[in-house]
């Protein structure tokens, strides 16, 4: 009996594993979805790690959220993220204008990113960076940095790298 009941889920489970297999192949689903290489070369240009270190997809999970809802609604909703990279700045780290001047310097120097003309803003929450990947490109990137410390994290700044594209309503 116990034979019988291993032939009847080898028979099921190779099936289902095609089916699976054959879902993701025509429909394009990912398991894994690759790292931004644009993001992840500016991040590591501007913000290197050590001392400052990537944050993990479900760490300060509101506070990112609430950067992209920043963004989106600073660019008037025009413009929609289309990937992000987080990073968690160094206990206690005060300059965010190097980190800001080296991410314009890469963007720039790097992949021809022309600064949009509201290129540095400072509100009572964020500081952004926004440059134009190259003329007629719908492609953008956005750097946005929290002015103050998160909670719970050592006295660390949150550090965004966003690619973006113009959404419909534009």
């Amino acid at each position: 009996m116990n034979g019988t009941k291993k032939d009847i889920a080898i028979k099921t489970a190779f099936p289902v594993c095609m089916a699976l297999l054959m879902c993701c192949v025509f429909t394009g689903c990912q398991t894994v979805k690759p790292a931004n290489s644009t993001l992840r070369a500016i991040q590591e240009w501007s913000t290197p790690e050590p001392p400052d270190r990537l944050s993990p997809p479900r760490e300060q999970a509101r506070a990112k959220a609430a950067m992209v809802r920043w963004l989106e609604q600073y660019l008037k909703d025009e413009y929609r993220v289309t990937d992000q990279r987080f990073v968690l700045t160094e206990p206690g780290f005060t300059d965010s204008a190097s980190v800001g001047s080296k991410a314009n310097q890469y963007v720039k120097q790097n992949l021809g990113g022309v600064p949009r003309p509201d290129t540095w803003l400072e509100d009572d929450d964020y500081s952004l960076l926004l440059w134009t990947l190259s003329e007629g490109s719908p492609r953008h990137i956005g750097f946005v940095m929290t002015n103050d410390f998160l909670p719970g994290t050592g006295e660390r700044t949150l550090v965004g790298y966003f690619e973006l594209i113009p959404s419909a309503k534009r």
